[in-house]
């Protein structure tokens, strides 16, 4: 018991930890947008505006998680995650040549996390 609980503690840690990077990488991203809108690229511009939005997406997913989805039905979960795994899907699609190597397969693994939330939560 002991193990899993001290498993559960290190799972929150790290999701807190990345709650955290993905603030400030977001803050940050949003302040250089916010002062160097006058110049600049307007392509690289609207990427950084499309990686805010995934930004704040995963912030919310943490925020979640952090708080526990016991207010959601495994049918409401299920469907979140549907709906989070095709629209990142039409994302990576439609600005994969835009994306980093990094940004590229950090997106993949998530969406791999997904389909395995997906199955485990129809196995129910």
């Amino acid at each position: 018991m002991e193990n899993f609980e001290n498993h559960e503690i290190e799972k929150k840690d790290r999701q807190l930890d990345n709650l955290i990077n993905l603030v400030e990488n977001h803050t940050r991203t949003k302040r250089h947008l916010e002062q160097y809108s006058h110049i600049g690229n307007p392509e690289n511009k609207e990427n950084a505006r499309k990686i805010q939005d995934v930004r704040e997406e995963q912030i919310e997913d943490l925020k979640d998680k952090r708080k526990g989805n016991d207010k959601q039905t495994r049918e409401e979960q299920l469907e979140n995650v549907i709906e989070k795994y095709i629209n990142t899907a039409g994302y990576i699609r439609n600005n994969e040549d835009n994306m980093s190597e990094e940004q590229l397969n950090n997106m993949e693994k998530k969406q791999d996390n997904r389909e395995i939330q997906i199955q485990n939560l129809e196995d129910e």
